[in-house]
């Protein structure tokens, strides 16, 4: 894989992580090329567990800096000399709960950035809506900022609907409310949550919107200076009962048409957005009606996606993304054909209980089939504490001829491995 020369002798900092492997490794494939990396953590517990960071995957940076990632004042301060120069050529974040004041703080810098706009706009999701206006992509909503809207705003979007915080990720929170009551419901338990999972205020608010039945993707891609290119689509399957991302295939084969309209309308949502530069991950609903624009996240995906687009596309877009925070000159490429393999799934493995993970078994049988497994838990760690998708605690990965052939030998392999977990004390 060429094209990754402009690393050398640049220095990146990275404020915060996602907490999963391929997060790791592309850090290590940058100061492998030659990049200095400095990591930006407001708490290495979050990433180690109360460990040393020095044992962790993200101790194998240049330098680690403990910084209040929340401030984008802080961020800068950290971040440039005495003369008030910056003391790096970029700074990124893939976690989304750091994404607008690193992308404030690349402002304040000079540095490149994403636009400080179409981070908020994809991370706080009401203004996302509001960017859209009468595309039809959107869908009805409502910004619900007190309980008397709202009966107003179950009128206006319609039953059934979802409802979830308008400034979180993982899926925490969301809501599909089939009756009145059980949005009712939804509100009072939303609203109650004021702060992120991270610890950043929050004022309480609940975005209510139209619910649209279909199949959902996302669309991975990659803006280079407004000009957005395509790596593909990735399929995502959902538990039944917790809606919670339980397996990927990439690339998707939707017909000619059907690709061209769902690029179209991803392009349209980051033009109204004002997305300068940088990966997208955007989950779009296809309806019988048309694409219909679920979110946008102004960073890379979690659970190997990146990985499988790596494979199958032959670009690496953490090296992608990385290169085009450090201004360098750098125009990815790939496209599905080029990589490594043709298809490539991941399913993910969740614990069948709360409490503290000691094992698994069939990991071996499971492998034998040609697949990885990967844990990003270790014995000892509490999992499945909340319903969302920090419950898994690995991925089974596989590649094939084809995305489904692909699927199927993950799924094959997942159903042999069982998750152990012991129960805790309450």
């Amino acid at each position: 894989m060429s094209g990754y020369e402009g690393f050398r002798g640049r220095r990146l900092a990275v404020v915060e992580s996602m907490l999963h492997d391929a997060f790791y490794d592309g850090i290590h494939r940058a100061r492998d090329h030659g990049a200095e990396i400095w990591l930006l953590v407001q708490g290495e517990e979050w990433y180690t567990g109360g460990g040393p960071i020095e044992d962790h995957p993200l101790g194998r940076v240049d330098r680690v800096l403990h910084v209040d990632t929340h401030d984008w004042r802080a961020v800068v301060d950290a971040l440039t000399d005495t003369d008030g120069k910056p003391l790096v050529d970029g700074v990124l974040s893939f976690s989304d709960y750091h994404t607008e004041a690193t992308a404030r703080a690349a402002e304040a810098l000079g540095l490149p950035s994403q636009g400080l706009a179409a981070v908020r706009a994809a991370n706080h999701k009401h203004l996302l809506r509001a960017a859209l206006g009468d595309d039809p992509a959107n869908v009805r909503w409502r910004l619900v900022t007190d309980a008397a809207e709202m009966d107003e705003a179950i009128d206006h979007v319609g039953l059934p609907l979802i409802a979830k915080p308008p400034s979180e990720a993982i899926s925490y929170g969301v809501r599909k409310c089939a009756t009145r009551e059980e949005a009712h419901t939804a509100w009072t338990e939303l609203s109650a949550i004021r702060h992120s999972l991270r610890g950043q205020p929050r004022p309480g608010h609940v975005l209510v919107e139209e619910y649209v039945s279909g199949t959902e993707i996302s669309v991975e891609s990659m803006t280079v200076d407004g000009a957005t290119h395509f790596f593909g689509a990735t399929s995502k399957d959902l538990h039944k009962q917790t809606m919670l991302e339980e397996a990927h295939s990439f690339p998707v084969a939707l017909g000619p048409g059907l690709w061209e309209e769902v690029r179209a309308a991803v392009d349209r949502t980051l033009r109204a957005i004002g997305y300068r530069q940088g990966p997208a991950h955007t989950e779009v609903m296809l309806t019988a009606a048309g694409p219909r624009i679920v979110e946008v996240n102004p960073r890379l995906p979690a659970h190997m996606i990146s990985t499988m687009v790596t494979d199958v596309c032959g670009t690496n877009p953490h090296l992608d993304a990385k290169l085009l925070a450090l201004g360098a000159p750098h125009t990815p490429e790939g496209a599905p054909g080029r990589g490594t393999a043709g298809g490539a799934a991941v399913t993910v493995l969740f614990p069948d209980e709360t409490g503290e993970f000691t094992g698994a078994d069939g990991v071996e049988d499971a492998e034998r089939l040609g697949v990885t497994v990967r844990f990003h838990h270790a014995p000892g760690d509490l999992v499945a504490d909340r319903l969302d998708n920090s419950a898994s605690v690995g991925f089974v990965y596989a590649r094939a001829a084809d995305a489904d052939a692909a699927l199927r030998l993950a799924r094959e392999a997942a159903a042999l491995i069982r998750i152990h977990t012991r129960r805790t004390a309450p």
